[in-house]
């Protein structure tokens, strides 16, 4: 899925949530029989009848065969993501991933920063538009460091929105995070800033108003909003981003939603 290596609960978690959700979907597969292509599901939790030895076979172009493909690509495409989490688990641990109690509750939420608070936030709403904006498939952007940005949390699986919009009461200001990233698997999301050219006096002058802010109203660094320093505009660090992101995603799984069994390795 990857060419990084995703923390141990990070990992598990994305395991765990994809077999949850495979649980809960039509199963099958397609097929052409002369000539004529076939969705043929093989399970499907609304049909307790339908099973391996007794699929449901529809003709892809029906009004039904066409729901089904829809369901059944679906599920295709998660069980490939669940399969190669798993073969990369396999590949670096000699133990089956632990069993994840879903719902995971955070011992404390201030903002209920949910997949539901995501789904709420309208995005682009930035007031500021540079003279030379970098063009990209998400739309406008102030920067090439944010093209990475939103490049690596592509990359990573990780949804994003640009600019939102947040008023800081505390400072009496209005401000448009870089991105708000959605950990969807925990049902939680984060602001993520971006802190370019730190070096630069006047930009930091301008930055902290911003911090102070985010702290004084209990945005908690590496939860509720995640900093990454870039300190120059050539000087991007892939590997330093991918750990910032990462390391916030896993704190945020405590400990006591995993329940693992010993001495069982993973099939």
């Amino acid at each position: 899925m990857n060419n990084f290596i995703f923390p141990m609960k990070v990992h598990a978690v994305k395991i765990a949530y994809r077999k949850r959700v495979l649980d809960e979907m039509p199963h099958g597969y397609f097929k052409v029989i002369n000539g004529i292509q076939y969705v043929i599901v093989t399970s499907d939790p609304a049909m307790p009848k339908c099973n391996s030895r007794h699929p449901k076979r529809l003709k892809a172009n029906t009004r039904y065969g066409q729901m089904y493909s829809k369901r059944i690509n679906e599920y295709l495409k998660t069980k490939q993501e669940y399969d190669s989490l798993l073969a990369e688990w396999n590949s670096i641990y000699n133990f089956a991933p632990p069993h994840i109690d879903f719902p995971i509750i955070q011992y404390f939420d201030p903002h209920v920063m949910n997949n539901e608070y995501f789904n709420k936030q309208e995005e682009c709403l930035g007031k500021y538009v540079p003279e030379n904006p970098t063009v990209s498939e998400y739309g406008d952007l102030k920067s090439k460091n944010e093209l990475m940005g939103a490049d690596l949390l592509k990359l990573m699986g990780i949804p994003f929105k640009y600019e939102t919009e947040l008023y800081l009461r505390s400072i009496d200001e209005m401000i448009n995070p870089d991105y708000l990233v959605n950990f969807y698997e925990i049902d939680r999301c984060a602001y993520l800033e971006l802190l370019g050219m730190s070096d630069k006096v006047g930009y930091s002058v301008r930055s902290a108003p911003k911090i102070t802010g985010f702290s004084m109203e209990k945005y908690r660094p590496g939860r509720e909003v995640i900093y990454v320093l870039v300190y120059d505009k050539n000087n991007f660090d892939r590997e330093y981003f991918i750990s910032q992101v990462m390391t916030a995603f896993n704190d945020m799984i405590p400990d006591s939603a995993l329940q693992w069994e010993t001495n069982v390795r993973a099939v």
